[in-house]
């Protein structure tokens, strides 16, 4: 592993700690001013029924990303397999081998 990875790794995880941590402090600090907050009324007007659930909008849009970071991940590494290719044998032709055949599936 060359030191940038490691670098980058640590930094990584000391960000989504210290992200986490900020999180779930905003989360705890909510709950008391939740509490304040009157429960809304049921309305049952024509139409709301069929609108989503904050749940099933989060899920969605979460489903979505993460799609597109794959999607995304999958084609750079394509990209530098095919741009690192050679026409010698080494590391450089499996990986574009790898690629094309990644591709054609």
């Amino acid at each position: 592993m060359s030191n940038y990875v490691k670098l980058a790794t640590e930094a990584t995880d000391s960000y989504f700690a210290a992200l986490t941590e900020t999180q779930d402090s905003f989360v705890k600090a909510l709950a008391p001013f939740a509490a304040w907050v009157p429960a809304q009324p049921h309305v049952a007007a024509p139409g709301f029924a069929e609108l989503p659930t904050m749940q099933e909008t989060i899920e969605v849009g979460f489903s979505f990303t993460q799609k597109l970071l794959k999607s995304q991940q999958d084609f750079m590494e394509k990209l530098i397999a095919a741009s690192t290719a050679t026409a010698g044998n080494g590391p450089a032709k499996h990986a574009h081998a790898k690629a094309r055949s990644a591709a054609a599936s």
